[in-house]
């Protein structure tokens, strides 16, 4: 709930930066002296929305932190700068604040060029959105992020040109003229129409892709706030056209512009608004292509007896012991620190998703062998952990992988049998989104059932729906 929200702030003030910038752009030169007011407020309203975006984006640091680290609050801010460091995600965050910081400083000149240069800056900004949301899923230099990219920007162009417009036109003051007012009124109308059409297109794909068929659409909470959100847009579509067609053709010149056009522009900037916020639930629900997926029961067999002083143990198959340091070897060969992060300085942290290997020694070998070997078998949920038939993006060794060099590192895994301490766990790193056609090995998270073991990843919401 709590992301959904900063994820609602973060859309709400990104949204009123850009089309508050892209506003300002369209009004007639300084001749026009009755806009002076107009772009003083616009000003201010687009630095108050950058302020608040910086703000938002430190609060979205602190809440992923959390639940990565599932500490306690001063434990999940504390842990920021590691999360910043050493994440995929903090880094892209980390990103954003800087993008912000350089807008703020460069709203405060008057100028067109100075104007249009924050605006590519923000435009910028928006890909963070779907680098860090669903679109991500499959890798960063995607077609799906392009085109949610594409998405974020015209829709923040538009709603956010309507919310900047209401605020500034109806606001006491001097008077607009009727040749302001039909010039601001047509260029922004002209420049709806074009977001209109580049929200249609880049939001049927995403749709389409997120969704994965028609059936996920009902049958799924996502689907469901999918259909929410384009009613709504229906609605401001068609307000959108009636105020185009009936409305600004018929503005009096007799009267003041400001009221009539605030009027009119108010009600399609309350109804984008609730677009908006669709929007932000839909990157805190789990897409309709992992919600519908059906996993395949585990292949365990049944579990087999075997004596032991303490009783019998469970599990399928016990390998016999093998060699530690030739394992070692075995998954530095395979690539296996490049999606899990391991307990051993050999090996750097991982650039890609897949569950921390920590207490993986805890569990039974039977299961540690199945996760290599059949990684389909259980799928941990994290971002990045399956592809978009929600299959594991672990790759297949069959070809790869001699029967001694499994026995070997299996015993390799065995002797990380120790949780890491709550200090250590504050800010494991984030998981980077899976890239095209998935090599990542997300098969092998540490036993739930061990003292002190890290929880799963959840699947985060992004970072802008799409």
């Amino acid at each position: 709930m709590i992301a959904a929200l900063v994820r609602g702030i973060i859309l709400l003030s990104l949204a009123s930066a850009i089309g508050g910038l892209a506003l300002g752009l369209l009004f007639p030169g300084s001749a026009a002296s009755d806009l002076d007011l107009a772009r003083i407020r616009l000003r201010r309203w687009v630095l108050t929305s950058l302020a608040l975006l910086f703000l938002a984006t430190c609060a979205e640091l602190v809440v992923r932190a959390q639940a990565m680290s599932n500490a306690r609050l001063a434990a999940s801010i504390m842990a920021v700068p590691s999360v910043v460091t050493d994440t995929h995600l903090g880094q892209i965050l980390a990103a954003r604040l800087v993008a912000v910081i350089v807008a703020l400083l460069l709203a405060f000149e008057s100028s067109w060029a100075f104007r249009a240069f924050v605006l590519l800056v923000l435009a910028v900004t928006a890909l963070t959105l779907s680098l860090t949301g669903h679109a991500a899923d499959r890798g960063d230099a995607t077609l799906g992020v392009g085109l949610d990219w594409a998405h974020a920007v015209a829709a923040s162009a538009w709603v956010g040109g309507l919310i900047a417009l209401a605020l500034v036109a109806g606001r006491r003051g001097a008077s607009w003229s009727r040749e302001s007012q039909a010039a601001v009124a047509s260029r922004f109308s002209r420049m709806a129409g074009l977001c209109l059409l580049v929200v249609v297109v880049t939001g049927a794909y995403n749709a389409w892709t997120q969704l994965g068929g028609l059936t996920p659409l009902w049958e799924t909470a996502y689907g469901r706030m999918l259909i929410a959100k384009l009613a709504i847009a229906a609605v401001l579509v068609w307000l959108a056209a009636v105020n185009r067609y009936t409305h600004l053709p018929r503005l009096a010149p007799s009267e003041p512009a400001e009221p009539r056009l605030a009027a009119y522009v108010t009600r399609e900037a309350l109804v984008g608004l609730a677009v908006l916020a669709c929007t932000a639930g839909l990157g805190a629900l789990t897409p309709g292509r992992h919600a519908m997926f059906e996993r395949r029961p585990t292949t365990h067999v049944a579990p087999v007896a075997r004596s032991s002083g303490s009783g019998p143990l469970p599990g399928t198959v016990t390998p016999p012991r093998g060699d530690a340091a030739h394992g070692r070897a075995v998954f530095a060969k395979l690539e296996c620190a490049t999606c899990h992060a391991i307990a051993d300085a050999q090996f750097s942290a991982p650039t890609r998703p897949g569950p921390d290997l920590a207490g993986i020694g805890a569990r039974h070998p039977g299961e540690i062998i199945e996760s290599i070997i059949n990684p389909n078998a259980q799928i941990l949920d994290g971002q990045g952990y399956t592809d978009e038939r929600g299959q594991s993006t672990m790759p297949d060794y069959r070809d790869r992988l001699t029967v001694g060099e499994l026995i070997d590192l299996v015993e390799y895994l065995r002797t990380f049998d120790t949780p890491p301490p709550p200090a250590s766990r504050a800010a494991p790193a984030a998981p980077a989104p899976a890239p095209p056609g998935g090599s990542t090995a997300p098969a092998l998270p540490a036993p739930p059932d061990a003292p002190g073991a890290p929880a799963p990843p959840e699947a985060e919401p992004s970072a802008p729906p799409r």
